[in-house]
C-alpha cells in the first residue's frame, strides 16, 4: 500500500469522524443567531449521533458488497453536502435535518478501515491500519478545535460551507486513489444488514471483545466528558475555545500510540494490550489529581489516549483479520458496540458527577480499566486458536 494513499485514507478518516463532531463547540454561537434553546441544542447534538448509528447499522454493510471505489467517494460527498446544507440552515428543523443526515452518510471512515487492512500486506496490516485509525482519532479531538477557530474568523455558516466543500475535495482525490476490487458476492440487503447481529452470536469470543473495547470507549467519553464540566465550572470557568485546545493534549497521545501497530505485526499485540489497561488505570489515577494541578489533567489525557488507542487497535485488527469476507460487518459491530460504550460513559458522567465529582469519577474509571484488563485476559483464554 503506498505512502500517499495511507495518508489520504487517514485524513479522510479524520474528517469523516469530525463531521460528527464540529457541531459541538458552537452550540452558543448557533443558539444566538436562531434562537434555540437549551433543549433544542441538545437535540442538535443528538441528530448527528443518531444519524451515525443508524448509518453504521443500515450503510456500513454495504461495504462488504459494493465498489469501495464508488460507494466511499458517494459517501464522502453526500456528507459533504450536508454539512454545506447546515450552512445554509437558517431555523431549527432545518438544521436538525441537515445534521440527521451528516451523521447518517459519515461512515467512510468506518469503510476505510477494513479497506486499508484488505489491501496491506501481512507484514505491513497492524501498522498501515494504526495509522489510519490515528488520523480518525484526531479527528475526533480535533474537530472541535477547527469548527471553533474557522467560526471565530469568519462565522458558522461560513465554517461548515468551508467544512463541505473539504468533503467534496476530499471525495474526489478517493476516487481517483481508490483502486478497482474484484467485484464479492452479493447478498440480499436484509440478509446483509442482519450478518452485523448474526456475527456477533456465532462467534461470542467476538462479541466479548468488542464489550472490553467497548469499556474503553466508555471511559474515554467519561473523562472527556467530565473534563469539560470541571474546566467550565467555578475553580477554572474556562472558555469554549480555552476548553476546546485540550483537545490538543489528546492528539499528542493519539499520535504516540501509533507504534501500536508495529508491535502487532510483531505479534506483540497481547503484551501490548496488558500494558495499554495498565497504563489507562495509572492514566485514570493521576487525573485524579486535577483539580489540585491542571498538569496532571494533561498528563492524564495524554496517556489515557494513547493507551486507549492502542488498545482499540489491537482489538480492531484482530477482528478484521478474523473475518477477511465480512470486515465491513464486522466493523459495524465494533463501532455500535464502541457507540453504546460511549453513550454510557456520557450518561454515567452526567448522573455521578453530583455526587462523586471529578476526582471520584477518575477513579472509578481505573477500576473499569483493571476490570477490563481481566475480561480481556478471560475472553482471551476462551479465543480460538491461529
Amino acid at each position: 500500500m503506498k505512502k500517499s494513499m495511507l495518508f489520504l485514507f487517514a485524513i479522510a478518516g479524520g474528517l469523516a469522524v469530525g463531521n460528527l463532531y464540529f457541531i459541538q463547540p458552537l452550540l452558543g454561537e448557533i443558539s444566538a443567531d436562531l434562537g434555540t434553546s437549551a433543549t433544542q441544542n441538545g437535540w442538535l447534538v443528538t441528530a448527528v449521533q443518531l444519524g451515525y448509528a443508524s448509518g453504521i447499522v443500515f450503510l456500513l454493510p454495504l461495504g462488504d458488497v459494493k465498489s469501495r471505489k464508488k460507494f466511499v467517494p458517494l459517501m464522502v460527498t453526500l456528507a459533504g453536502l450536508g454539512q454545506v446544507a447546515i450552512s445554509l440552515s437558517l431555523d431549527f428543523n432545518t438544521l436538525l435535518i441537515a445534521l440527521f443526515a451528516v451523521g447518517f452518510t459519515t461512515i467512510s471512515g468506518q469503510i476505510l478501515i477494513p479497506l486499508t487492512s484488505e489491501l496491506s500486506d501481512e507484514s505491513h496490516r497492524g501498522r498501515n491500519v494504526s495509522f489510519v485509525v490515528s488520523g480518525i482519532l484526531i479527528g475526533i479531538l480535533g474537530a472541535r478545535t477547527i469548527s471553533g477557530m474557522l467560526t471565530d474568523l469568519a462565522g458558522w455558516h461560513t465554517a461548515f460551507a468551508i467544512i463541505g466543500v473539504a468533503n467534496i475535495s476530499l471525495a474526489l482525490a478517493l476516487y481517483r486513489t481508490i483502486p478497482n476490487l474484484e467485484p464479492k458476492p452479493q447478498l440480499a440487503y436484509p440478509k446483509l444488514v442482519a450478518g452485523i447481529f448474526a456475527l456477533m452470536v456465532k462467534n461470542p469470543w467476538a462479541f466479548r471483545l468488542m464489550s472490553t473495547n467497548a469499556i474503553g470507549m466508555m471511559i474515554f467519553s467519561a473523562v472527556w466528558t467530565s473534563s469539560t464540566l470541571l474546566l467550565a465550572g467555578p475553580q477554572f470557568n474556562m472558555s469554549t475555545t480555552e476548553i476546546g485546545l485540550w483537545g490538543l493534549f489528546g492528539i499528542i497521545g493519539a499520535v504516540g500510540a501509533r507504534g501500536t501497530g508495529r508491535l502487532i505485526d510483531a505479534g506483540k499485540a497481547e503484551i501490548a494490550t496488558k500494558i495499554a489497561w495498565i497504563a489507562t488505570a495509572i492514566g485514570m489515577a493521576v487525573g485524579a489529581l486535577a483539580e489540585q494541578s491542571l498538569i496532571y489533567l494533561a498528563i492524564q489525557l495524554m496517556l489515557m489516549d494513547a493507551a486507549l488507542q492502542a488498545i482499540g487497535i489491537s482489538n480492531q485488527t484482530k477482528l478484521i483479520s478474523s473475518f477477511p469476507e465480512s470486515r465491513s460487518r464486522v466493523n459495524a459491530g465494533f463501532v455500535t458496540v464502541n457507540f453504546i460504550g460511549a453513550a454510557i460513559g456520557s450518561a454515567m458522567t452526567a448522573v455521578l458527577w453530583p455526587t462523586l465529582g471529578w476526582a471520584g469519577i477518575q477513579l472509578l474509571g481505573a477500576a473499569f480499566a483493571l476490570g477490563a484488563l481481566a475480561l480481556w485476559a478471560i475472553n482471551k483464554r476462551l479465543m480460538p486458536q491461529g
